[in-house]
C-alpha cells in the first residue's frame, strides 16, 4: 500500500494529505486511543503482495477502510477496498518496549546501527555514542520543559505511550538516502524531520553538516563544542528542537497525529521552543526565548499584512507546504503564537485542550477554525492591532 502523504519542505514535518480517505464519511466518530484496546490481524491488498499487521484500529471509514496503529507507534492507512479481512485476536493492545523499539530499528536500518535509551528515547545511530549522548541529554531537556510547562498551564499531559524514536545518521548522504520514502523530492536543505505516520525524528550528526564541518572524527566532545561555538549552528540546534517538539506535543496527549489540527498552531508552537541558546555546551536551555531570526523575517514583511492576512493565516496551510512562502509562513506564526502565549496565556490553554479533543481524519472547514479561534480569543480585527502593536515593540 502507498502512504498518501503531502510533505512540507522547510523546516519538515511529513504530513498526511487531508483527503486520505477523501470522499468517505466515517461510519463513527473515532474513540480516543486506549493502551488496552483489542488487538486485530489487520489482512491488506499491498502493491507488492497481500501484507498483514497487528494493531489496534482507530479509525473505520463508510466504507471499512481503516486507520491501524501498530505497537511501534506507526500508523497504515488501509483503504477500503484494499482490505481483505479484520481478525481479533483475543489480546489487548500493548505497545514495545524500550528494548523492543530498539530491536526493530536496528533490524530496519543498515548495518552498523547501535542504540541509547534515555528515559523517553530510543536513539539508533551510527555515528559516536558521545554524539547520540548529547541528542539524548538536548531531548530530554526540551521533554521536561514542554511538559511542565503545559501541566503548569493546567493541560492534561501524559507520559508517552510508546518509545520515542530517533534515528541519527553519520552524514547528510546516509541520511537523505534513508529518507526517501518520506520525502521523494528528496531531503534539500532538510536538516531533520518528524514523520507523523512513523512516529519517528530523523536527522543527522550535525558535526558533519557542510557549514560546520572540520577535520577530525565527527561526534567528538571537541566537535560538539565546536559546533556550538559557530554562529552556523543556530538553524541546525533549531532544527532538532523543533522536530524534536513536534514529536512530543504529538505523544503527550496535546496533539493527535492525521487530526485536522491548523499549521500555524503546529508550526508556530514549535518555533516558540525552538531557540537554541549557543551560550551553553548544551545547546538549548529553555523555551520562549524571541527567536530572532523569525522576528526579523516577521517585520521585515508584516507592513504588507492587509484584512485577510490574519484570516489566511489561521484558515489557510498552503503558505507553509510552498516553499516560496513557507519562510516567511513561520515567521508569521511564530510571531502569532509568541504574542498568544506571551499576552493572552489562558485562552491560548483552553483553545489548546479544544484542539487536543480532535480526532483522526475528521477534516473541518477553514470557516470552522476561524470560528474555534474567535471563540477563544474574540474579535480578529481588534486582536490583530494589539497583536502588530505588541510585536512591533519585542526586543
Amino acid at each position: 500500500m502507498t502512504q498518501p502523504a503531502i510533505l512540507r519542505r522547510v523546516p519538515m514535518i511529513a504530513v498526511l494529505s487531508a483527503t486520505l480517505f477523501a470522499g468517505l464519511a466515517l461510519a463513527q466518530p473515532p474513540p480516543p486511543a486506549r493502551p488496552l484496546q483489542p488487538l486485530e490481524q489487520v489482512l491488506f491488498d499491498h502493491e507488492n503482495g497481500q501484507q498483514s499487521i497487528a494493531g489496534r484500529v482507530l479509525v473505520t471509514a463508510a466504507d471499512g477502510g481503516v486507520l491501524v496503529e501498530t505497537d511501534d507507534g506507526v500508523l497504515w492507512t488501509v483503504e477500503g477496498p484494499q482490505l481483505v479481512s479484520r481478525t481479533p485476536t483475543g489480546s489487548p493492545f500493548q505497545p514495545v518496549t524500550p528494548e523492543e523499539m530498539a530491536a526493530r530499528l536496528v533490524a530496519q536500518l543498515p548495518p552498523g546501527f547501535n542504540t541509547h535509551d534515555t528515559s523517553h528515547y530510543v536513539i539508533a545511530y551510527n555515528t559516536s555514542r558521545v554524539y547520540a549522548q548529547w541528542i539524548g541529554s538536548l531531548l530530554e531537556r526540551l521533554h521536561r520543559a514542554f511538559t511542565n510547562y503545559w501541566k503548569r498551564e493546567g493541560l492534561e499531559i501524559r507520559e508517552p505511550e510508546f518509545p520515542l524514536p530517533v534515528v541519527v545518521f553519520v552524514d547528510k548522504k546516509s541520511y537523505a538516502e534513508a529518507s526517501r520514502d518520506d520525502l521523494p523530492g528528496g531531503v534539500g536543505n532538510i536538516l531533520g524531520y518528524y514523520s507523523l505516520r512513523t512516529n519517528r525524528v530523523n536527522m543527522f550528526d550535525l558535526t558533519g553538516a557542510e557549514a560546520l564541518r572540520g577535520r577530525g572524527r565527527r561526534g567528538t566532545f571537541r566537535d560538539i563544542n565546536q559546533m556550538l561555538s559557530r554562529p552556523a549552528a543556530i538553524p541546525l540546534v533549531s532544527t532538532i528542537v523543533h522536530e524534536a517538539t513536534h514529536q512530543i506535543a504529538f505523544n503527550c496527549g496535546l496533539q493527535a497525529r492525521y487530526a485536522d489540527l491548523p499549521l500555524w498552531l503546529l508550526e508556530g508552537m514549535a518555533v516558540y521552543f525552538e531557540a537554541p541558546d549557543l551560550t551553553s555546551a548544551r545547546g538549548w536551555t529553555g523555551m520562549g526565548k524571541v527567536n530572532y531570526p523569525r522576528l526579523q523575517t516577521f517585520r521585515r514583511n508584516h507592513t504588507r499584512w492587509n484584512d485577510r492576512t490574519l484570516v489566511s493565516l489561521l484558515s489557510d496551510d498552503s503558505r507553509f507546504r510552498d516553499p516560496r512562502t513557507g519562510p516567511d509562513a513561520y515567521a508569521d506564526a511564530w510571531a502569532l503564537n509568541y504574542y498568544l502565549i506571551k499576552y493572552e496565556s489562558k485562552a491560548y490553554a483552553e483553545y489548546l485542550k479544544l484542539l487536543a479533543e480532535k480526532q483522526p481524519l475528521i477534516i473541518g472547514s477553514p470557516e470552522s477554525r476561524l470560528e474555534e479561534f474567535r471563540q477563544h480569543f474574540g474579535d480578529l480585527d481588534k486582536l490583530e492591532q494589539e497583536f502588530l502593536k505588541r510585536m512591533s515593540h519585542v526586543e
